[in-house]
């Protein structure tokens, strides 16, 4: 049984690479690009494990992963954030916001698809 991850990011490049290298690495895949499109993913089929890009052209991925945080029917979703904001200031508010993993850009395909086994308890 293949897990499913959310990949969600605005910039449509980086989604296609990463929805490709996830789907050859055996998962299925599924995108959003904004707000709208990350309820409709989660309320249609809910993901095994979200990437989230902080910086949305309708949202702050902090605040989204703080809501999945605060909901109790999506609050345990595994979550890794995927961004280009790498201060120590971003990193230390994910961590505080319970995100399962933090991979800023531009980062190795291999440490992605590491980051999202780890998470899953892929070996």
């Amino acid at each position: 049984d293949r897990h499913s991850i959310l990949v969600v990011e605005d910039d449509e490049v980086l989604l296609n690479l990463v929805s490709e290298v996830l789907a050859t690495a055996g998962f299925y895949v599924c995108a959003a690009r904004n707000r709208n499109e990350i309820n409709t993913e989660i309320n249609h089929r809910f993901p095994d494990l979200m990437l989230l890009d902080v910086t949305l052209p309708d949202a702050d991925g902090f605040q989204i992963l703080e809501r999945i945080r605060g909901n109790p029917k999506i609050a345990k979703l595994p979550v890794i954030m995927m961004t280009g904001r790498s201060d120590v200031a971003d990193v230390a508010r994910g961590l505080a916001l319970s995100a399962d993993g933090y991979v800023t850009k531009p980062f190795k395909i291999s440490a992605l698809v590491q980051a999202v086994n780890t998470v899953l308890g892929i070996a």
